[in-house]
């Protein structure tokens, strides 16, 4: 997976929390500004890398609003 599609799922389930992006970021310890170079557009037609780490913290970030996720019962784990 590519950054520019990473970056993007990341904008469409903050849209889906209802989130601005910079607010995730802000969570993140990520700079909203720092998130838009990572961005391929036409004044940025070659963005600037981003670091796991940095993806990683706006990826928990994210889970973190999104809340826990269901579990199957056990009796289903089972059968």
């Amino acid at each position: 997976m590519d950054q520019q599609t990473i970056i993007a799922g990341f904008e469409a389930r903050a849209r889906a929390l209802g989130l601005p992006m910079s607010q995730v970021c802000d969570a993140a310890g990520v700079h909203p500004t720092t998130f838009s170079r990572w961005k391929r557009s036409e004044r940025n037609p070659k963005p600037v890398g981003a670091s796991l780490k940095s993806l990683s913290a706006i990826e928990d970030a994210l889970v973190q609003q999104e809340g826990p996720h269901p579990t199957k019962p056990a009796s289903a784990a089972a059968a």
